[in-house]
């Protein structure tokens, strides 16, 4: 019997009719046409699944929702890990958690709120300023509300899911279609990106789960805006997952176990099939543009604010 996955993530892991009733979607409608996602057949986790031979459960997704939160829609609450089950109650095989990129861009689940984000927990939005706060750097403590959080959420799945493999893929950068070199905003609200990570890969370690470090992989993917993958970012998102889980020991033999930085494998240790799907691999190799920080402030920072871009034009 093919083993059966289920999905917990936030906007790039959604698609039109695929996610729970009342989930805000964002692969839908004009999207479909402008990222180039026009079938579920060209989404990383259906490609994954299809990749390890498996079948989907459930896509437990929720377009613009954070980790931290405590409260739907936050990836750390009860109804998310509800979500996580079959329609019977049934645990999946095996449960890819790709989520945190929004904690990272808001700077926390409070200015997330105080922003007026769009999948605020409306138990946070009803202690929120009523006129919209404009996001700037992320409160001190941060990423250890962030890991608590992630943390809390692999609570709940392995609670529901006992048996189940878990996997928690780490962030990985985006770059806008077209562009020539790298743009990912590193440092964006006074928190570095690696330090998510590193969160990230200590929750899964002291969970007992495992660890995809597609990070680890050193490779910016294809998207609109430097955040939602086109089709091309889809597959090469969906390559770096599967290689990344495939290599799970490989990885920590090369970068250790512990605070890995911005450290990444050597790209000769990357497939041939998997480097095909960029152009020239060797220019979009991921690294930041330059050691200002924070990039909030930045006057290359692309849209710094509550209408967050993860970009620099630098």
């Amino acid at each position: 019997m093919a083993k059966t996955f289920s999905i917990l993530g936030d906007s790039i892991s959604t698609f039109d009719g695929w996610n729970p009733p009342g989930f805000d979607v964002f692969y839908s409608d004009e999207r479909l046409e402008k990222t180039g996602v026009t079938h579920v057949e060209q989404t990383w986790w259906r490609l994954l699944i299809d990749h390890f031979g498996g079948s989907l459960l459930k896509n437990d997704s929720f377009s613009g929702s954070l980790v931290e939160g405590g409260f739907f829609p936050a990836g750390d609450s009860d109804a998310r890990a509800d979500a996580i089950l079959g329609d019977e109650g049934e645990a999946p095989d095996a449960i890819v958690c790709f989520i945190g990129i929004n904690d990272y861009g808001w700077g926390g689940a409070k200015m997330n709120a105080d922003g007026h984000g769009s999948a605020c927990p409306a138990e946070l939005s009803a202690q929120a300023p009523v006129e919209k706060v404009l996001a700037e750097l992320a409160a001190p403590g941060q990423i250890e509300r962030f890991k608590t959080a992630y943390a809390s959420m692999l609570a709940r799945l392995r609670a529901r899911c006992p048996e189940t493999e878990i996997w928690c893929v780490t962030l990985v950068p985006g770059r806008i279609a077209g562009h020539a070199k790298q743009q990912f905003a590193y440092d964006f609200r006074g928190v570095p990106f690696a330090e998510y990570n590193d969160a990230i890969r200590a929750a899964a370690h002291e969970a007992g789960a495992h660890v995809a470090d597609a990070f680890a992989c050193g490779m910016d993917y294809e998207a609109i805006e430097g955040t939602h993958p086109t089709a091309r970012g889809m597959r090469q998102l969906a390559g770096m997952f599967a290689w990344s889980m495939e290599h799970e020991t490989e990885i920590d033999a090369a970068l250790g176990r512990g605070a890995r930085e911005l450290a990444t494998v050597p790209q000769s240790m990357l497939p041939a099939e998997l480097l095909s799907e960029w152009e020239d691999a060797t220019l979009w190799r991921s690294a930041p543009l330059c050691a200002d920080k924070p990039c909030s402030f930045c006057e290359h920072a692309m849209a710094p604010n509550n209408a967050w871009l993860l970009m620099c034009d630098n």
